[in-house]
């Protein structure tokens, strides 16, 4: 794709940035990283428009962690395309691992590990959950990925199936801002987020958690 000024054309990449769709649990405040949950009802509604919203754009790719969330929509994207493009399935995109508070509520998390929280919320980019990640660890797990996502698709467009952490981080990133303060950038189920990234490396975020819904 290119984009014209005074004084030359500009290749770019363009990401079209998800977050899955509901999940079972999810709109109960339950909390699930590495483990790999089912789509709720609503989920899988959202995962038809997310589809239907990508029908008709000509994508180079379309990428997705190992987990059934992120899968089942690239799977139904790759489906919109002319000709059909099969996942490119990145285990080091998934979510941030919430080792012993996977599959916990907010509420139970603040009832039975009040300590834990509070540090947590001192430190937020590097506390580590206890058998999980911190922010900074997933960081340094997920940047490297989309570097190569953009490396390898200059000048095209692809779709990407993240998690809510994932997207966070790379976007925070993208923006030069402070992984303690990602919680400022809301992603919903089944927004988009649109980016540009140009030849010489310079990113253009043209949308933050875009409803998609039909």
């Amino acid at each position: 794709m290119v984009r014209s000024n005074l004084f030359r054309k500009q290749i770019f990449t363009r990401i079209y940035l998800w977050r899955h769709p509901e999940v079972r649990g999810g709109a109960d405040g339950v909390v699930f990283g590495h483990t790999d949950v089912a789509l709720s009802r609503p989920g899988a509604k959202q995962l038809k428009s997310i589809a239907s919203h990508m029908t008709g754009k000509k994508l180079a790719a379309v990428y997705c962690s190992d987990l059934q969330r992120s899968m089942l929509v690239a799977e139904a994207v790759g489906k919109t395309q002319d000709p059909r493009r099969k996942p490119m399935i990145r285990q080091d995109l998934r979510e941030l691992n919430l080792g012993q508070w996977e599959g916990l509520s907010y509420k139970t998390l603040e009832k039975e590990y009040p300590g834990e929280m509070e540090a947590r919320w001192k430190d937020l980019a590097g506390y580590r959950i206890a058998g999980g990640e911190s922010l900074e660890d997933m960081a340094e797990r997920i940047i490297p990925v989309f570097q190569d996502i953009i490396r390898e698709n200059q000048g095209r467009e692809v779709c990407v199936i993240g998690h809510a952490g994932v997207n966070r981080v790379f976007l925070a990133k993208l923006l030069g801002m402070p992984m303690d303060r990602i919680f400022r950038l809301d992603q919903e189920y089944a927004c988009l987020n649109l980016i540009d990234v140009f030849e010489d490396g310079i990113p253009l975020v043209r949308s933050i958690n875009q409803r998609a819904i039909d």
